[in-house]
Parts: structure tokens; C-alpha cells; sequence
């Protein structure tokens, strides 16, 4: 009864801690992204090891979420909240600190990645927890708008710290926001199961080696192919020419082989009538798989988006890292309206939330053409905006709705596991996201380089192989530089077809990229048809027995 009087403020705040947590969690999957180059310089390392860290932090959550709120099951979803919490401080503050890659990497994807691993599931559930219908719709409809909007804000953030401090800033603010969450925890309730089972080892590893093998073929075929090998295969300065397949192919079919593994392992353990990670009843709810599915799909896309754009900015138009962080501002903002709105009318106009999800989808499709058709040789920030600001309308409006109607396909009981589902689902997409898009970019800008180089009539034949030096460099540091050395001294019109070369190579790869993410949109468009109108669940409506 003491929860259902709450009004105002106090009806608010237990929001307001899990909105901040989620915030801070998915603000560092981007608040790096146009830091690289200044830790690059710094710890004297390289693009590579710094893409893993970015990478590393995403695939970290993507593979311990499930584990992470099935811990909060047992241990308490408040409790697993505040330790999560206090890890991923210490975690950025040993990123603070960093002096190499290798001591960053385990910071940021290791120790930071695990205390988000505990702090993401529980966010959804303490939510669940605390609100029941219309009020439900209206919190994850802000949810929603700060998972959203945080990835898009992280560059922002990233490059004003960048740019006026050190990119060690982005790190040493967590700790403040950590503090701020220890202090108002006393206004969560604590939830957990009756009946707590310690979790499988052997499915966390199948699952955690599952993703990584996915996730690192998906980065390595920039470098050696999809199938064929581009190259003989590289690791601690040894050559494997791997009889021609590139080693992408096998982390791929690794991967998926381990994930078979684990769906089969979870349905072993149940017919021995003991407690998988993931229980198979919920793995053929098809309500929450669909919703699930939808919400890759949508985190896909999103972080797609912000890979590709500040290639485009950076490499195309000359922005430093907080202008390029700045000019994804329409984005955010989109966002910011549209998700609350979403939440207002499925709570006030009672507009089914389908409708929403793809209604979303459907605007999100449409800037995606129209920013695709933006990226030119002749772009400015402001011919980006109109596609910017139609992305994030529907992206807000899809993605606030989606969390609550999947996560009602299922019990309060099982809303723990749901989540940590849910929730690694969306990691699966921000990583999958990351690697496939970026992969893809990749690589067309560097066919597209050295294509041009080629078959340029204006480049001397005797300094081709200089320029595509300068090229595979170029390629290397995602198309954001150029090594002006190695060209200084050629002729006006050699110098000035570089430059065309350069420039249409990047607005090839971004189309390239812009092409995939339209493809990942509609395919998520195609999914949400198996989602219901509205939730079946009674909690989620306002009947008097709610309160």
C-alpha cells in the first residue's frame, strides 16, 4: 500500500536512480568512440587495441547480462545493484589510470563490463518492481529514452572531455555518478527469488566463448575476408595461411557451434530437473523472443549509426571530436521527445504499443534513406540534421515501448531472468552493431581506395604504389586521417586527385554502411509483426487490485 500512495517526487525517484545507472552504463559504449586517436597517441598503442576496448566493454555485457540477473535472482536485485555499482567505479577508476592498452582493455571491458554486467538487469527489474500500469508505461517509456539517447550523447561527452581535458575524464566521472546511485539506493525495494540455484558455469563459458567467436569474426573480416582469405592469418607475429579460409570463417561457425552447445545445454539441465541459465520456456515465448529480437535489431542499428556518422565527420568534413559528437545532437534530442511521447500515448491515448514499435521503425527506415542520401562530398552538418532528427524520432518511439511489452510476456517470477535476456539481447546488438556495420564500412572504403588508385588516369603509375601506401594508412585509421608526409611533395593535380580519391572513398564506405543499417532496420520491421497489440499481462493495466 505505502508503494501505491507515493505521488510526485518520491513516486519518481526510484526512476530517477535506475534512469542514472542506465545512463552511465550505456554512455560508455560510445563515450570513447571519438577519443581514439588521443589514446592512441598516449598509451603508444593502436587502432586495433583501442577498437577492442570499445568492443570488449559491449561484448562483456552482451555475455554476462544473463548471468548478471540471474545472480540478482538469487542474491537480490538491489543488493546485486549496489556491488555491480561499486565494481564498475573501480573499474573506471583503474581506466583512469591506464598507461597501456593491454592494462585499459582489462579495466574498461573486464572490471567496468562486469559491474555493468550486474547493474543492467537489475535496472529493469527494480522498475518492474516498482510500477504498475499506466505509471509502467510511462517509466519505460523514459527507460527507453535513456538507453536511447545515452549512446548518442556518449561522443558528445567523449569529445568536450577529449578536447578541453583528457580522454582519462570520461573514465573518472563514473565514480561521482556511482556515489550519487550508493546514496539514493536507500529508495529501492529489494526483490529477489524464494527458491534461489547457483548458476551453470559451463553455460556462462558457452555462452560468453559463443558471442566472442561471433563477435571477433565479424572484426576480423575487415582484415582477412568473410570466407576466402585475404591474407594469412596473424597472431603474436606467426603466419597461418589456414589452407586459404580466412579465420573469420571459423570463429563464425565457432560461435555459432558453441551456441548451439548452450541452447542445448539449457534443455539437458531442465529434463534433469535442475535450473538452466536460461530457462527453455522462455526461450519459446514467442512474445518475448520477438520482442527481444526486435530490440538487437533496433540496438544494431543505433550503434551503427554511431559508428558510421563520425567516420563521415571526422574523415569527410574535418570535425574535431567534440564537433563530431555535437552533430549527432539531433539525434538525441529526436529521441528525448519522441520516447516520452510514446509512453504518453499508450498511457493517456491508449494507442496500442505495436503500433508504436513500428510505426518507429518505419520513420527510423525513412531517415535512414534520407541520411543515406545526405552523405556526399558536398554535405555539411546541417543537410545531416532533417535525417538525424527523423532516425531519432522513430528510433525514441520504437524503442521505448519495446522493453515493457517483451518483458509482459512473462511472470514477475521470471522477470529477473527475463531481463538479464532482454538486456543481453540489446549487447548482442550494440556489439553485433559495431563490428558488422564497421566491418562493412571498412572495407568498402579500403576496396573503394585502392580501386581508385588503380584506375586513376591522373595519378603517375610511378607513385601509385607511394599513394596507396598513404591509402592503407588511411584505411587503417578508419578514414579520419591522412599521412600528409608521403604527399606533400607530389604535383598540385596529383595532390588535389588524392583528395577526390579520399573523399569518395569515405562516402562510399558511409553509404556502404548507411546500405546495411536499412537492411537491419527492415528485417527488425519484419520481426515486430510477431509481437501482440498490447500487453496480456494484468499487472500492466490499472485495475484496482494493481495498487
Amino acid at each position: 500500500m505505502e508503494q501505491a500512495e507515493k505521488t510526485g517526487f518520491r513516486k519518481w525517484l526510484p526512476l530517477m536512480v535506475m534512469a542514472l545507472a542506465l545512463f552511465i552504463v550505456i554512455l560508455d559504449t560510445t563515450i570513447i568512440n571519438v577519443s581514439i586517436k588521443a589514446i592512441i597517441g598516449d598509451l603508444h598503442s593502436n587502432l586495433k587495441a583501442v577498437q577492442w576496448v570499445i568492443t570488449g566493454y559491449s561484448l562483456m555485457l552482451a555475455a554476462f547480462t544473463i548471468t548478471g540477473g540471474r545472480l540478482g535472482d538469487i542474491f537480490g536485485r538491489k543488493r546485486m545493484f549496489m556491488i555491480g555499482a561499486v565494481v564498475f567505479a573501480l573499474g573506471s577508476l583503474s581506466a583512469s589510470r591506464a598507461h597501456s592498452a593491454s592494462w585499459l582493455l582489462v579495466s574498461v571491458s573486464l572490471i567496468e563490463g562486469a559491474g555493468a554486467a550486474m547493474m543492467l538487469p537489475a535496472t529493469a527489474s527494480l522498475i518492474l518492481a516498482e510500477y504498475r500500469g499506466k505509471d509502467r508505461a510511462v517509466a519505460f517509456g523514459v527507460y527507453g529514452a535513456i538507453a536511447g539517447a545515452a549512446a548518442t550523447i556518449g561522443p558528445i561527452v567523449g569529445g568536450y572531455f577529449t578536447t578541453n581535458y583528457s580522454w582519462r575524464w570520461n573514465y573518472l566521472i563514473n565514480p561521482c555518478v556511482v556515489a550519487v546511485l550508493l546514496a539514493s539506493s536507500f529508495v529501492l525495494h529489494e526483490t529477489h527469488e524464494r527458491h534461489p540455484h547457483k548458476p551453470d558455469v559451463v553455460s556462462i563459458l558457452l555462452s560468453a566463448f559463443g558471442l566472442g567467436g561471433l563477435v571477433y569474426g565479424m572484426i576480423e573480416s575487415s582484415t582477412y575476408g568473410w570466407l576466402k582469405a585475404e591474407a594469412p592469418y596473424e597472431i603474436f607475429n606467426r603466419h597461418y595461411p589456414l589452407h586459404g579460409v580466412s579465420i573469420s570463417a571459423f570463429s563464425l561457425a565457432f560461435g555459432i557451434i558453441l551456441i548451439a552447445l548452450f541452447l542445448w545445454r539449457q534443455r539437458v539441465l531442465e529434463r534433469k530437473d535442475k535450473v538452466p541459465l536460461v530457462s527453455t520456456e522462455l526461450l519459446r515465448t514467442r512474445q518475448f523472443i520477438a520482442g527481444s529480437t526486435t530490440v538487437a535489431i533496433v540496438a544494431m542499428s543505433q550503434f551503427g549509426l554511431v559508428f558510421i556518422l563520425p567516420i563521415f565527420l571526422q574523415g569527410m568534413l574535418g570535425k574535431d571530436a567534440f564537433h563530431a559528437g555535437l552533430s549527432l545532437l539531433p539525434f538525441s534530442l529526436a529521441v528525448l521527445v519522441a520516447a516520452p511521447l510514446s509512453g504518453i500515448l499508450v498511457g493517456k491515448k491508449n494507442v496500442p504499443p505495436r503500433w508504436l514499435i513500428q510505426a518507429g521503425l518505419c520513420v527510423t527506415l525513412v531517415g535512414a534513406f534520407v541520411l543515406r542520401s545526405e552523405l556526399s562530398v558536398t554535405s555539411t552538418v546541417w543537410t545531416l540534421v532533417p535525417g538525424l532528427a527523423l532516425f531519432g524520432f522513430g528510433f525514441g518511439l520504437a524503442f521505448s515501448q519495446l522493453a515493457n511489452l517483451t518483458l509482459s510476456a512473462v511472470s514477475v517470477q521470471q522477470s529477473g531472468e527475463a531481463s538479464g535476456v532482454n538486456n543481453t539481447f540489446r549487447q548482442v546488438g550494440t556489439s553485433f552493431g559495431q563490428a558488422l556495420i564497421g566491418a562493412l564500412l571498412i572495407s568498402a572504403l579500403a576496396t573503394q581506395l585502392h580501386r581508385d588508385v588503380s584506375s586513376s588516369t591522373i595519378l603517375p603509375p610511378a607513385v601509385k604504389p607511394q599513394v596507396a601506401a598513404a591509402v592503407a594508412a588511411n584505411a587503417e585509421s578508419l578514414g579520419t586521417a591522412t599521412d600528409a608526409s608521403q604527399t606533400a611533395t607530389l604535383p598540385k593535380p596529383v595532390q588535389a586527385e588524392i583528395l577526390k580519391i579520399r573523399n569518395d572513398a569515405i562516402v562510399k564506405g558511409t553509404r556502404t554502411g548507411m546500405v546495411a543499417t536499412i537492411a537491419i532496420i527492415g528485417v527488425g520491421l519484419a520481426v515486430s509483426t510477431a509481437l501482440p497489440l498490447r500487453s496480456q499481462r494484468s499487472e500492466d493495466f490499472d485495475a484496482p487490485s494493481a495498487g
